[in-house]
């Protein structure tokens, strides 16, 4: 009986992560109908002037968008997709964790008919979105990351050749590889609008959470204040930045070997275990089948896993 329910529950889930997907392509391609129709509109008979609103909707389910809304869950999701560079709603991806976690839960009902494991891959299979989604964000930062150099340079020489800095910015936002193309360009479009330089760039540091970009809009800021020659403090900024790349690489390098031990500490004892389980596997089976087995793996896993984080605490240099 309890079997069914979780399936019944799993489709459910999976059903509500589908429709939102579903939705959200559909509300995209309504809204973008709706936009033409009012072009349209405008442009056959004169009407008043209204403002443009932002859809700022978490989920096109108008249940779930409060939901989100109740819990202050949307808004920090939303960022994170953006910087991820996902097109995805925020709705879309909570209801993926959802679906994949109830999976996990039934999947250890069907296979080991017990609560633990299920807890255990409801757990491991929940999050997995998110996880993806944090990676994709990090190979995006790290990308961005790479070019800033070049693009400072780039900006270096505008400045040098005459332009001003607005027009510098629109020279990096023409020039620069992916994703910097694209966050310069935004901040052009809002300099352009008449948008604040300082206010500007804060939108800038907001959506790329980089301690360089960071250094770069404090210099650029107290030169405003204070005057001086932004060139030639962006070029020692620049260097500074490259710098810590350097030193960052040489940590990387000097850490490696403590990484790959946390990572055999881990592996060898489920190898050998895996490894006794296939040869004499009447040696192995007491650990499973008796309570005081099955509690001495879970002992050692979560031991386990305690040791590898204090490894990676201690090899996880900040510069």
């Amino acid at each position: 009986m309890m079997i069914p329910l979780f399936a019944i529950l799993l489709a459910l889930a999976v059903g509500l992560a589908v429709a939102g997907v579903v939705l959200d392509r559909g509300g995209a391609g309504a809204r973008a109908l709706a936009d033409r129709l009012r072009r349209v509109g405008r442009t056959s008979e004169p009407r008043p002037s209204r403002g443009i609103e932002r859809d700022v909707r978490y989920s096109s389910i108008p249940w779930f968008d409060r939901v989100l809304r109740f819990f202050k869950l949307g808004e920090g999701l939303e960022l994170l997709l953006y910087q991820a560079g996902l097109s995805m709603r925020a709705g879309v991806l909570v209801s993926l964790i959802a679906a994949l976690a109830m999976g996990g839960y039934v999947l250890g009902i069907v296979v080991f008919h017990r609560l633990a494991p299920s807890l255990i891959l409801l757990a491991a299979f929940g999050p997995l979105p998110y996880v993806y989604v944090r990676y994709r964000k990090f190979r995006r930062m790290r990308a961005f990351q790479e070019a800033f150099p070049d693009a400072l340079d780039l900006l270096v020489s505008g400045l040098r050749a005459g332009l001003s800095f607005s027009a510098a910015l629109q020279v990096v936002s023409e020039e620069s590889p992916e994703p910097l193309r694209s966050e310069f360009a935004i901040a052009v479009e809002e300099q352009s609008l008449g948008l604040d330089l300082r206010e500007t760039l804060t939108n800038l540091t907001r959506r790329v959470e980089l301690l360089e970009l960071r250094f770069f809009v404090t210099a650029v800021l107290l030169q405003r204040e204070t005057g001086g020659n932004l060139a030639e403090v962006l070029s020692n900024s620049a260097a500074l930045i490259r710098d810590r790349f350097r030193v960052l690489g040489d940590i990387k390098t000097f850490t490696a070997q403590g990484k790959l031990t946390a990572v055999v500490l881990v592996l060898l004892p489920i190898g050998i275990g895996l490894f006794t389980y296939l040869i004499t596997p009447d040696y192995f089976k007491p650990m499973i089948q008796s309570d005081g087995g099955r509690s001495a793996l879970w002992f050692a896993g979560a031991m386990q896993l305690f040791g590898c984080y204090v490894i990676y605490r201690v090899v996880d240099i900040r510069v």
